[in-house]
């Protein structure tokens, strides 16, 4: 009682005596952040201080920290447990400390068992520990001690939240679920339009998730699609009203994780799959974006470009402590079959395995991979026919090694570097040793990071034969029909995602291929990283300034070069041919661009939690010298976009969202003639010259619109309504006659239950 009267003495003459300002205002006033009354509220609702009696806003600096130097003096009293026990284990508290439950200060509430340390109680604290700092020495706080003691506490319970979620793999059972619904009118308008004059399709389902466990230690996990859909025009493989989207057991032990069934793995990007199918800006606006993930849980169960594989998979990890020299290895292997055998088709099947180690506090780490993808020449009755490619057996092994280092200077100052080398290898056929195709590929990324701050570079040297299986993806698609891949009746930015693959893991790599691409999209790097016969250097900047970082802006340079011109296998699959032979030229080309976008977050400026009022640009140039000696082929694309809230009662829950999008091309560019206009490309290695589309120099100075404006209501934290509409236009001046016109209508729900 003598230390607390003391305390107060000091309190009442800082009051007195002292101009006492910080980051908040004078002592006795109620001048400071409305961060201070959220994580003040944070403390009183975790039960480290009893509730006061008058709101937290009407409260002086001098009672705020008074609140302050209470919870710290009981926080400190709670958090004397000791460390964990070497191997996970957890000591039990000394005899001591007070039960939970019991108040450790006069006037504070009961504990709700441990909430005094939950990780929001922690930052909290350590938040307004570091705003009163001045007051709480003044009042006898050793404030570093206490720093210390909180530190101590949020390592403690990161590895208490490890040893949760490693236990709840073990145990429990869990069911749930969402449904997700969206029904689109589209119509088509101008002397070549895209669509009927009135179409439209919808798509309803519920996916429920079971998990169990039927026998200890082994996990079992099935979600089961329940779908309706009308007027659905892409040719996704759906067949019947019920489906079984993923069926795994899972056995967690203290060697390794096993799997069987179904599961999810990307290795690296040139080997096995991009994380996501590329989004060719910055900026993707909020109706794109929401348009593209609705596609994505339709087809991919919302991992991207990560389908889900079918087989076996294993994987351990063995953690040696942050401080020591090895701090991890890790081992995974997989496999399973792709195709069943039939009278006239081979079975196929693909293997895969990874490998690393992670050094210096995982500030260094080494990885390699490998996979294997092969047919079974026995497995079916096709006879071998030395000029029918159709009786080969195929095989593709592809592997790389990775390494990456950090070095961290300072505080949020790092440079972080990544370099992978990958080798593949293309045997078109297993009877005939002439049919062997081999590349290598090179990736170099570096960055450095100061807090907030990125500079960024990235060095590519891919193949012109490499290939990588899942990599090769996009988001446009030349036509309707295509088996490999989703399309619509039209490439308009509606409901669809034209470039996803529909089928099974790795389909068509027993004749590998490649996704066709929109010229008006992307040139340089159609599928990112992994563009084959690409050479040469991107660099990068982005930032996020200012509070929470409400300031972001983005830029980056290019210069990519083929370096070759594209090819294709002959029919006999013993050599290749330039795609671009029946124009007389084997020229490469050579890419040039830059990109600059800005975002500007206003609720993140002005602290206005649950708001959202934010605006985007992004500006895109792209260069193409086909080295023909002609002016270079140029897309420009502009993109501004902006989410906000009304402020009106019965809509500020709506967000709102409002974007243009403008790409313009300027110039000629060889093309397949697939769509209309006929914009699309493709690199063309691996493919057959009797299926491939003659490419043709087309004038393409084209300019397409698009007008984008939509909403969301949350109607509760389950649950949210979105509507959308796009309205797109396309002017070629090489045709002036030409006119089309898309206008969608997208409605969608999403309710988790």
């Amino acid at each position: 009682m003598k230390l607390r009267s003391q305390q107060w003495i000091v309190a009442l003459l800082l009051v007195g005596a002292l101009p006492a300002y910080a980051g908040h205002g004078r002592l006795v006033s109620t001048d400071r952040d409305a961060w201070v009354n959220q994580e003040l509220a944070d403390l009183v609702s975790s039960g480290l201080v009893a509730a006061p009696e008058k709101p937290i806003a009407q409260m002086t600096n001098l009672e705020v920290a008074q609140l302050t130097e209470q919870a710290g003096q009981r926080f400190y009293a709670q958090a004397e447990l000791p460390p964990p026990l070497p191997g996970g284990g957890v000591n039990l508290p000394p005899p001591e400390l007070p039960p939970p439950g019991t108040p450790a200060l006069p006037g504070a509430p009961d504990l709700p068992g441990t909430a005094a340390s939950a990780p929001q109680a922690s930052k909290s604290l350590t938040d307004l520990v570091e705003e009163f700092r001045g007051e709480l020495s003044a009042m006898g706080i050793d404030v570093d001690k206490l720093e210390a003691r909180i530190q101590d506490v949020k390592d403690r319970d990161e590895v208490f939240a490890a040893l949760q979620q490693a236990y709840l793999k073990r145990t429990g059972m869990d069911i749930g679920g969402f449904s997700r619904g969206y029904m689109s009118n589209y119509r088509g308008f101008g002397n070549f339009p895209g669509y009927l004059p009135m179409d439209y399709n919808a798509a309803i389902f519920m996916e429920m998730d079971l998990r169990s466990i039927p026998v200890p230690f082994l996990l079992f996990d099935a979600r089961i699609r329940a779908l309706r859909s009308i007027g659905m025009y892409y040719q996704d493989p759906i067949l019947q009203h019920f489906q079984l989207r993923w069926l795994e057991l899972t056995n967690v032990n203290d060697v390794a994780t096993l799997n069987a069934g179904d599961f999810f793995k990307s290795y690296t990007p040139l080997t096995l799959w991009n994380y996501e199918v590329p989004v060719y800006t910055f900026i993707e606006p909020t109706s794109f974006n929401r348009t593209r993930k609705d596609v994505e849980e339709w087809v991919y169960m919302d991992h991207g470009t990560d389908e889900h594989l079918r087989g076996f998979q294993a994987a351990t990890t063995v953690a040696f402590g942050k401080d020591a020299f090895l701090s991890n290895a890790k081992l995974q292997a997989m496999a399973g079959p792709m195709n069943t055998a039939t009278n006239f088709t081979f079975g196929s099947y693909f293997g895969g395995t990874q490998g690393s180690l992670s050094l210096l506090g995982d500030n260094l780490e080494v990885t390699g991979t490998g996979l294997l993808l092969w047919e079974d020449p026995s497995s079916a009755n096709v006879p071998y026919l030395s000029y029918y490619s159709n009786s080969w057996a195929h095989q593709y092994e592809i592997g790389s090694v990775a390494s990456r280092v950090t070095l961290p200077f300072a505080d949020k100052v790092n440079v972080t570097a990544s370099v992978e080398n990958a080798g593949s290898q293309y045997n078109d056929d297993q009877m005939n040793p002439l049919r062997v195709f081999t590349d290598w590929a090179l990736l170099a990324n570096g960055s450095l990071n100061i807090e907030g701050i990125h500079f960024t570079g990235k060095y590519l040297d891919i193949g012109p034969y490499f290939y990588s299986p899942g990599a090769q993806t996009n988001r446009y698609t030349p036509g309707t029909g295509s088996s490999l891949y989703l399309s619509t009746n039209m490439n308009g930015l509606d409901d669809n995602l034209p470039g996803y693959l529909n089928g099974s893991p790795f389909q068509s790599v027993t004749r590998p291929s490649f996704a066709p691409y929109d010229r008006l999209a992307e040139n340089a790097l159609p599928y990112g990283d992994s563009t084959p016969d690409r050479q040469g250097v991107v660099f990068g900047f982005s930032g996020e300034i200012g509070e929470k970082g409400w300031f972001k802006p983005q830029f980056s340079y290019e210069s990519i070069q083929e370096i070759q011109p594209d090819f294709v296998v002959k029919p006999d699959g013993t050599g290749v041919a330039a795609v671009d032979s029946n124009t007389n030229t084997a020229a490469a080309r050579s890419f040039t661009g830059y990109e600059g976008a800005l975002t500007v977050d206003f609720a993140k400026a002005l602290d206005l939690p649950g708001r959202t009022y934010d605006i985007q640009f992004d500006l895109k140039h792209q260069e193409t010298d086909l080295g023909l000696g002609a002016a270079p082929f140029t897309v420009d694309t502009l993109i501004a976009a902006c989410d906000f809230n009304i402020p009106a009662h019965f809509l500020n829950t709506v967000v709102w969202s409002a974007a243009f999008e403008q790409t313009q091309s300027t110039g000629s560019e060889y093309v397949l003639g697939q769509g209309n206009p006929p914009t699309y490309g493709e690199y063309s290695f691996m493919l057959d010259t009797s299926t491939l589309g003659q490419y043709s120099y087309e004038p393409l100075n084209l300019t397409r619109q698009t007008f984008a404006l939509g909403l969301k209501l949350p109607l509760n934290d389950m649950a949210n309504f979105r509507a959308d509409y796009f309205l797109t236009q396309y002017n070629w001046s090489d045709f002036p006659a030409y006119t089309h016109y898309d206008e969608v209508w997208r409605f969608g729900y999403y309710v988790k239950f």
